[in-house]
């Protein structure tokens, strides 16, 4: 069985900083604000121990690969479960009833492209799924509130620079510090050997963690000074920055994947939706979160067993690191285009009721 993760290259970590978007309407009760923070927090200690740990040692890859498929349906699935609900809000104005429609052939249509699109050019498609995936976990984890150049009139700018820096986080410190296992990783998604990927990561990542420690030792030195000055949120930030830089720094790549998606995003996603469906109680909200998110991580689940049934990958290693990572890709294109379709809609809708 292949290793995902050889001794970890330790060597020191980016310089980090930022914090969860409280992107929840102020309809949403106070309880919001306390569980953002107490998650944080908690977050927080248990990346800083996850990725000292493994100064000591790694997991085997059998135990790293049942930590992702456990956390992964947990946590991973059920966070883009409610994505037909804004759906129903984008299309049932001009659909009505029958909104499902073309909401279902156009998630289900794009998500089947991705698929066909990693079977043609499967190299193609694992830079596509990571560049869009540090997009999309960089403007979701940057703070508006406290972001660069907040309250200016740059703050557009500046939150645009600090999502760079944020998915750059994400991405590059893996490659930088764990070349050996991210090529074994790789190796299971596309035609290519060990050897080729390790000797293509080894020649960029350099340069890139240049670019991307330069971006965000701007990022942090503006976390910092807000956290010296006393505002708040910027401690936070920083604290989580410092977390995540640590953990993609030390810990082996599928275990830093596994407690960002998981932790971190997902779980700071789920929260947002659950407040809006019930925001009077905590206890209220997850359990209309569980209610409208079962069935569609249940049917999402039963794709992926057929998918690893219906894949003739040679090992279950790599079925499962396919079936995985495809099916997040898959989903993950979809998810983001409603993401932004919402938004923008939000932000339309806003500007018109200040006329």
């Amino acid at each position: 069985m292949r290793s995902f993760a050889p001794l970890p290259n330790v060597q020191p970590a980016l310089q980090p900083g930022s914090h969860l978007r409280s992107g929840l309407r102020s309809a949403s009760a106070s309880w919001v604000g306390d569980v953002e923070r107490n998650h944080a927090a908690l977050a927080t200690l248990l990346t800083f121990a996850v990725a000292f740990a493994h100064l000591f040692g790694a997991f085997p890859a059998s135990v790293e690969l049942f930590f992702l498929v456990t956390a992964i349906t947990v946590f991973g699935l059920p966070h883009g479960a409610l994505d037909y609900l804004s759906g129903r809000s984008l299309l049932q104005g001009a659909f009505g009833d029958w909104w499902f429609v073309p909401f279902g052939v156009g998630y289900m249509g794009l998500a089947g492209l991705v698929v066909a699109a990693w079977l043609v050019a499967p190299l193609a498609s694992l830079l596509t799924f990571l560049l869009m995936s540090a997009a999309h976990f960089g403007t979701g984890d940057v703070n508006p509130r406290v972001a660069l150049g907040a309250g200016g009139c740059f703050s557009s700018h500046g939150a645009a620079i600090e999502a760079v820096g944020r998915g750059g986080l994400i991405l590059i410190p893996l490659l930088q510090f764990h070349p050996e296992a991210a090529s074994n990783l790789f190796a299971y998604l596309v035609p290519m050997s060990p050897s080729e990927l390790y000797a293509a990561i080894t020649s960029a990542s350099p340069h890139l963690f240049v670019v991307s420690g330069a971006v965000l030792a701007v990022v942090m030195a503006h976390h910092l000074g807000g956290w010296a000055e006393g505002t708040p949120g910027h401690a936070q930030v920083a604290l989580e920055i410092g977390a995540l830089a640590a953990l993609f720094a030390l810990a082996p790549p599928l275990i830093a994947f596994i407690v960002y998606f998981c932790v971190w995003h997902s779980f700071r996603h789920s929260l947002r939706q659950a407040a809006k469906l019930d925001p009077s109680s905590p206890r209220a909200a997850f359990q209309a979160f569980v209610r409208r998110a079962w069935p569609t991580t249940v049917a999402a689940f039963l794709m992926a067993v057929l998918g690893y049934a219906l894949i003739g990958a040679p090992s279950s290693d790599a079925k499962i690191i396919q079936v995985v990572f495809i099916g997040l890709s898959a989903l993950t294109a979809p998810h983001i285009v409603l993401s932004w379709l919402a938004s923008r809609t939000a932000s339309v809708s806003a500007n018109t009721n200040l006329r």
